[in-house]
């Protein structure tokens, strides 16, 4: 008896190896996963926050075991929605400890992409523990990056803010290209109205990585979007190779879901074409393809450097009104709420000379249950609007005024209701 129990004893140790070294075996080949999302006010708004956060809590439970996961948010300060980042997937516990412990204030004013991303790319060795452990090898990295507006660095000075806008872009397009050489993938998300999102950008954010640019309309089908983002889990790869892979608009929940639940893209076979070609014709087809590729290009170069051109010559078109001179100058009022409570109050948008004038309080469009009432009355120089209380008591900055020029980061109060105004176009 002795004797046989020595001899399965090596058996029985291969056994007891196996079964502890599967579940390390599984939590070392998983997805890293980083959920970057956009925390800045405009989320709160149709619901876009709220949907986020079920879009997440459903991504979360089609996470692997052996996956690890980490959530994080940006605006003027980016940092991690949980307590703890990554958390290894290892049973249903551990997504509800994920789904329970992220949490988001949706209260940033810019839509700083650039350093929500620049966080990540400081972070990695810790957000990316699969891929560091394998030197950028057999293991997959994806950022999922979601935003319902336009890029707006943060700046100093509103007078500095073009110079700040291009260097902000110009460095979010080096960090793509180095997340791609780390074998980093980045799927981006835009949602809301295409004019208020940038999809070119988004889209040449996650071409530089070999991930998917998403459009979704509406706050309601964002879930699909994620869906379909962790549906992708078989064709993750390390990146070093950047490809184009296209613009998927989601419009609808099914077409969502239709992206996530379709299987694979089979191989076409290729008939039987005969006798195999020639080396000699081999070599031709791989220095025609090679210039061809080379053609393709230059003639993509000239292309792109026509439209930064163009939109050179649009921009100094836009910002000069049929030659007039006249600044189109964007602001708006911002809601602050008190610490710890989340209101349905709309931005107030302001815009010279777009519009003349905005008028607030008493039966208008914007605030109608108040007694006060006030005109924005717009100018054509570029300077802010000019604020004029018609009835009731306003302050700005804790003064009431009765006429006032504006500034940028003004606190404006109206019957307790608090604003911020805020210039450029930050929605």
């Amino acid at each position: 008896m002795r004797s046989g129990i020595t001899k399965l004893r090596p058996l029985l140790l291969a056994a007891l190896f196996l079964l502890y070294a599967a579940p390390v075996a599984a939590v070392g080949h998983g997805v890293d996963w980083v959920v970057l999302v956009d925390d800045t006010g405009t989320m709160r708004y149709q619901s876009r926050g709220e949907m986020t956060v079920k879009a997440i809590e459903e991504f979360v439970s089609l996470t692997e075991r052996g996956d690890r996961i980490s959530i994080c948010t940006y605006g003027e300060r980016p940092g991690s929605a949980l307590p703890t980042n990554p958390v290894v997937i290892k049973d249903e516990s551990s997504k509800d400890y994920v789904t329970s412990h992220t949490t988001f204030s949706f209260d940033a004013d810019r839509t700083d992409i650039t350093a929500g991303l620049e966080y990540v790319w400081h972070e990695r060795a810790r957000l990316f523990p699969g891929l560091a452990a394998g030197g950028g090898k057999g293991s997959a990295a994806v950022i999922v990056l979601l935003t319902d507006g336009k890029l707006v660095p943060v700046y100093d000075t509103y007078a500095n803010y073009e110079k700040t806008h291009r260097k902000s872009r110009k460095r979010l397009l080096e960090l793509a290209s180095l997340c791609a050489e780390q074998g980093i993938q980045i799927c981006t998300i835009g949602l809301g109205r295409e004019n208020k999102v940038d999809g070119e950008l988004l889209a040449d954010i996650s071409a530089k990585t070999g991930g998917t640019y998403r459009h979704v309309a509406s706050a309601s089908n964002v879930a699909g979007a994620y869906r379909a983002i962790a549906g992708e889990r078989t064709a993750l790869a390390p990146v070093k190779v950047v490809e184009a892979p296209g613009i998927v608009d989601l419009q609808d929940t099914a077409a969502a879901s239709e992206a996530s639940e379709s299987p694979p893209e089979k191989k076409v076979k290729q008939g039987n074409t005969g006798a195999r070609p020639s080396s000699a014709f081999s070599a031709f087809s791989s220095e025609f393809c090679l210039a061809s590729a080379g053609i393709l290009a230059i003639f993509i170069g000239m292309i792109a450097v026509g439209t930064e051109k163009r939109q050179k010559w649009a921009m100094r078109f836009s910002t000069s009104l049929f030659g007039t001179g006249e600044k189109r100058v964007r602001g708006y009022l911002k809601p602050i709420d008190l610490a710890g409570t989340t209101s349905a109050r709309a931005c107030i948008g302001l815009e010279n000379p777009g519009v003349e004038s905005v008028r607030v309080g008493g039966g208008t469009s914007f605030l109608p249950h108040v007694e006060a009432v006030m005109e924005f009355a717009g100018t054509k120089d570029g300077s802010p609007p000019e604020l004029h209380v018609e009835n009731g008591i306003v302050t700005v900055e804790g003064e009431a005024v009765a006429t006032r020029k504006l500034k940028d980061g003004d606190i404006v109060d109206i019957e307790g209701q608090r604003y911020q105004y805020l210039r450029g176009n930050r929605r």
